[in-house]
Parts: C-alpha cells; structure tokens; sequence
C-alpha cells in the first residue's frame, strides 16, 4: 500500500497551523506522570530554561484560528480525520486484463479492478485493506451463502454486525476471498433497494460498477471475485494469496463456463452420499449454507482441486482419507473440459 503525500506537497501555512495544535493538545491534554525526557535535555537544563507563561486553551485555539486564516484555507484549523474517519473511495477504478501473477503482484492503493486476462467476464478486485473489501462484500456474502441468514433480504448493519460475532469471526476476516455471479449482485441490490436497505460508500461504488457492466439483470453473465492484500494476516503470505486467488478463480469458471460447473455437478452427484456429508460438515465450520447444493458442489471442487495450501484445506479436515481425497481429486480434474483452468490445474 502506498503512502500518503510527502512532505513538500504540504501547502503553505500548514506546517505552522500543525505546530499550534500540537500546543493546542498539549495544553488541553492533562499532565502524565513519568513521561519520558525530551531527547538531548537534563533536568538540570530545564532547571536553567526561563519560565514561559503556560498557554491557556483560549490563546491556543486564537492562535490556531489565526494560522488557519493566513494560510487562506479552513482546512488547516482542526486536525486531521483519523483513518478510520477519513472519506472512502467513491468508485471502483477498472484496470487493464491481468493473469495471475500480475494479479498477485499489484497492491493498489484503491478499489481496482482487474478482467482476468484469460476469461474477462471474471473481474477479480483488489481493495487496499481487509476492512475496505468488508465494508463492500459482506453483506453481499451473508445474503448470498451464509447459513442462518436470510437470501431473500438484506441484513442491516446492526444485524450483521451480530451475526459476525454469532459466528465467532471478525468483521475484517469474516472472509478472505469473495465470489458472486453477476446475478447474485443483481439480487442484492434489488432486495436492498425493496427492503429500503441503505448502502454503505463501499457497496454504492459496487453498484455503479455493476450497472456499468450491465449486470444489474437477472441474466446477466460474469463473476466477481476478491484477492485479499497481502500481509493482512500471517495467511496472507506469498502461498496463501496465491491459493485464495487459484480458489476464487474456479468459482470464477464455474460462475462463468456451463461446461465446467456441468461436469463438477456431474462428480458430485456422482459422489457416495457419505462423501458428500463429509464435505458439508467441512463447510459448514465456515459458516456455509449446506442446504443450498449448487453451493456446496461449487465450494467442494474449489477446496478439494483448486486449494493448494493446508493452511486451509487438508483430507484432516474432511475426516476423510488422504488416498480418498487424492482419488475424489483426479475424478474431478478428469472430468474437466479443456480450458484455462484445467491447463493450470497440477495433476
């Protein structure tokens, strides 16, 4: 993530205002016992510097008034916003196609957009922060997968904010990577807009973008996925980002190529019912909806071919045999038209 503007990009005046309300606070803020010396000064010395009239908080803030108004802006009276306060980004910024290792190696410094180079109806996002891509996808998440939550409205805030901590998660981490059909964002909005849901800035800029794409229809066709920033957490490495996006982007051709979700429903119909229990019971730790199947046969082919990090899949996990998993995975990549993905699939 990129840092902010440097210093010779502060306008004039600025530096000098910064300077009175850094007396400002100091002379509102009360005394703290044991505060570290100032650098380069003994007691002694302070002992010897003349006294100075403490200023009271009346002359502090006239002095910053004044500040403010000979460097010809009120933007410079008062401090600035905190970042959690600071205004959010009103669009997404659509970027040139990528493939995969660009994808992984960009780190924007807002919503950006990326058409995957070998399937463009797959636009896989970037948000500069874990807490940026919440605010966007998880609302559109718990309407779309989560189990205990409605998919016919939209959560308010509050209520989503509950059924987070209900789960055990956190806001942020609710999710690392999202994947939506075009229609499920259709959906969200239509049923936010019906139950006079009001959206946050983050899910506006979706819409726009959405409606920009033309996917604001019931049969519209393309899919949305998300690659975390890197280094969020200790899962976000190199390897970890690597294998959400390999994960994402299967859900991307399942979303988008009718051969590819034809034959992974195909193996898991195919599959003994003992199998398939094993993965909703896996996917219903994360918080997923096994009752809707479509869902489930989408997230078994994700984790069980697509996933290569046991961070977050192992055979452990699905209770079931290392062999068995290994033989369930060859009969899904067998059963894979050809296409970008399979040609990127390890055998």
């Amino acid at each position: 993530m990129q840092a902010g503007g440097e210093k010779g990009d502060v306008p004039p005046g600025v530096g000098r205002a910064e300077e009175l309300r850094d007396m400002t606070r100091r002379a509102l803020r009360p005394a703290v016992s044991g505060a570290p010396e100032p650098a380069g000064r003994s007691r002694a010395a302070e002992r010897r510097a003349p006294a100075r009239p403490k200023p009271t908080w009346r002359a502090a803030l006239l002095a910053v008034l004044a500040a403010g108004l000979a460097g010809g802006t009120a933007a410079v009276l008062w401090p600035r916003a905190a970042p959690e306060t600071a205004p959010r980004a009103a669009g997404i910024i659509l970027a040139a196609p990528a493939d995969e290792a660009a994808l992984l190696a960009v780190a924007p410094a807002a919503a950006t957009a990326y058409p995957f180079a070998p399937e463009p109806s797959i636009i896989v996002v970037l948000y500069p922060s874990l807490h940026s891509q919440a605010l966007a996808l998880n609302r559109i998440g718990a309407f779309v997968e989560k189990a205990g939550a409605p998919h016919d409205r939209v959560l308010g805030s509050a209520e989503l904010s509950h059924a987070i901590e209900s789960s055990g998660d956190a806001f942020d981490t609710y999710y690392f990577g999202h994947d939506y059909r075009a229609a499920d964002l259709n959906r969200f909005f239509a049923a936010a807009a019906a139950g006079h849901v009001a959206l946050n800035a983050e899910e506006a800029a979706l819409r726009r973008f959405a409606a920009a794409r033309g996917w604001l229809s019931a049969d519209a066709r393309g899919a949305l996925i998300s690659l975390p920033p890197a280094g969020a957490t200790t899962e976000l490495d190199g390897t970890g980002r690597a294998a959400i996006l390999r994960h994402e982007l299967s859900h991307g051709a399942y979303f988008t190529q009718p051969a590819y979700a034809a034959a992974a429903q195909g193996v898991w119909r195919g599959l003994d019912e003992a199998d398939r229990a094993a993965f909703r019971r896996f996917l219903a730790q994360s918080g997923y909806d096994t009752g809707e199947d479509d869902l489930m046969c989408n997230e078994t082919q994700a984790y069980l071919v697509h996933t290569e990090d046991n961070r977050f899949f192992t055979a452990a996990a699905v209770g079931l045999p290392a062999d068995h998993i290994r033989a369930l995975r060859t009969r899904f990549i067998n059963a894979m038209p050809e296409g970008w993905l399979r040609a990127r699939t390890p055998r």
